[in-house]
C-alpha cells in the first residue's frame, strides 16, 4: 500500500466524488482556513469544474463558514455542524490555552465583559472587522494587543458566538454566529455520537492515520481520541508500518504505487496538515524548504504522492503567473501534466494562465 496515493484519493484530490463546495466541506469535517485563497482552491480542487465564485457563494449563502472548531485555528467547515463541532472540539482545546489566557489576564471575568461588548456591537448583522472590534474593546478598557486580541476572537468562536461574516472590500468582518446561520439549531449531540462521527470524518477521508495524527488533528485528548476509535472499531482495519498502527476503514480502497498524477495543492493543504509529521509523502530537505521563518506551509507541487515543489502566485487583472519551482527537472511527460494542471488552476480563478517554471 502507498499511504500517500491512498490518503490523496480519499482527500479527494485524485478521486473526486462531489460537485458543491458544501458537500466536500461536509465530507472532509473541516478544512484548514487560515488562508482564505487557499481554502478556496483546496476547496475547488477536490470538485474539478467549480469555480472560484462559487466557492466565494458557498460562503455568502452561509453554507459553509470560517471557525475556530479545531485546535483553535481557523477552519472552514459545513454550518450545519459547527455547533456539535465546537461542543466536542472546543473544551479540549479550551483547556490546552488555560495557561496562555491567565498569562494574558483572560480571565472568565475580563472574558464575559469582551463577549457582552461583541454581543452589543455585532447584534443585527453589524459586521465588524478586526480593526473596528479592536477599536471598540479598547474603549471598554479591554486590552487588545496583536496576541490578546486574537485569543479573545478566538475564545468567542470556541465559545460559540462569533464566526466570520462577508468581507468588506479586502477585510474580513466578524458576526454572531446565531445570527449569520439562524437556520441551524444549537442542539447538543451525545458526546460519544460526536465522538464518533468526528472519527468517521476523519478516517473516511485521512486514513491511512494513526491515532497521533487523529489527536493532532482534531486537538481531543488521547483518551477521546481512543474512545472515538473504539467506536469505530468494527469498521476500521489496522495495518503495522514501521512500529506505528495505521488505521483505515475496511470499505476504503487502498492504492499501491502506481500511479501518473501531478497536482498543485494549496498551502495548508489537509494532505500535509491532517498528520502528526510528512515522511508519509515528502522527504525531510524538502520539509525545510516547506517551513519558512514564519511556519508557514506553502503551496505544493505534487507528483506520484510525493511533495516534488513548491509554487505561488500572482495575480493579474486578466492574468495568474504561477512560478513552480520543482526539486528535479520534469519529464515531458510531467511538463504536460503541469501545464494542465496551471490551465485548470487559472480556470477555477476565471484567469488567463502564463507559467514560470
Amino acid at each position: 500500500m502507498n499511504i500517500a496515493l491512498t490518503r490523496l484519493k480519499h482527500l479527494h484530490v485524485s478521486a473526486p466524488q462531489y460537485s458543491t463546495p458544501e458537500k466536500v466541506v461536509e465530507a472532509l469535517g473541516a478544512i484548514q482556513g487560515q488562508d482564505y485563497a487557499a481554502s478556496k482552491w483546496a476547496i475547488g480542487l477536490r470538485a474539478p469544474g467549480l469555480k472560484e465564485v462559487d466557492v466565494e457563494s458557498a460562503f455568502l449563502d452561509r453554507k459553509i463558514i470560517r471557525s475556530w472548531p479545531l485546535r483553535g485555528t481557523l477552519h472552514v467547515v459545513s454550518a450545519k455542524d459547527i455547533y456539535w463541532l465546537l461542543d466536542v472540539l472546543g473544551p479540549p482545546t479550551v483547556s490546552k490555552y488555560a495557561a496562555h489566557y491567565k498569562k494574558i489576564e483572560l480571565d472568565p471575568k475580563v472574558l464575559k465583559k469582551c463577549y457582552s461588548i461583541l454581543s452589543k456591537n455585532l447584534s443585527n448583522q453589524n459586521f465588524l472587522t478586526r480593526k473596528e472590534i479592536s477599536s471598540i474593546l479598547e474603549k471598554s478598557g479591554i486590552i487588545t494587543n496583536t496576541t490578546r486580541l486574537s485569543h479573545i476572537l478566538q475564545r468567542a468562536g470556541l465559545e460559540g458566538l462569533i464566526c466570520f461574516g462577508p468581507r468588506r472590500d479586502k477585510d474580513f468582518t466578524y458576526t454572531l454566529i446565531e445570527e449569520w446561520i439562524p437556520k441551524i439549531k444549537r442542539a447538543k449531540k451525545p458526546k460519544e455520537e460526536a465522538l464518533y462521527e468526528i472519527t468517521k470524518k476523519y478516517f473516511d477521508t485521512r486514513a491511512p492515520a494513526t491515532l497521533a495524527d487523529f489527536v493532532w488533528w482534531s486537538g481531543l485528548n488521547i483518551k477521546d481520541a481512543k474512545l472515538g476509535i473504539e467506536s469505530l472499531a468494527p469498521k476500521l482495519t489496522g495495518i503495522q508500518k514501521d512500529d506505528q498502527t495505521y488505521y483505515i476503514p475496511k470499505k476504503l480502497e487502498v492504492v499501491d504505487n502506481k500511479s501518473d498524477t501531478l497536482f498543485l495543492l494549496p498551502a495548508f493543504d489537509e494532505f500535509l496538515l491532517a498528520y502528526t509529521d510528512r515522511k508519509d509523502c515528502m522527504d525531510p530537505p524538502a520539509k525545510k524548504l516547506l517551513t519558512p521563518a514564519d511556519d508557514l506551509f506553502r503551496p505544493t507541487l505534487v507528483i506520484n504522492g510525493w511533495v516534488s515543489g513548491i509554487w505561488q502566485r500572482e495575480l493579474k487583472k486578466e492574468d495568474v503567473i504561477l512560478k513552480i519551482n520543482p526539486y528535479k527537472s520534469l519529464n515531458a511527460n510531467f511538463k504536460k501534466k503541469l501545464k494542465k494542471a496551471v490551465e485548470e488552476y487559472a480556470k477555477f480563478l476565471g484567469k488567463n494562465p502564463i507559467l514560470e517554471a
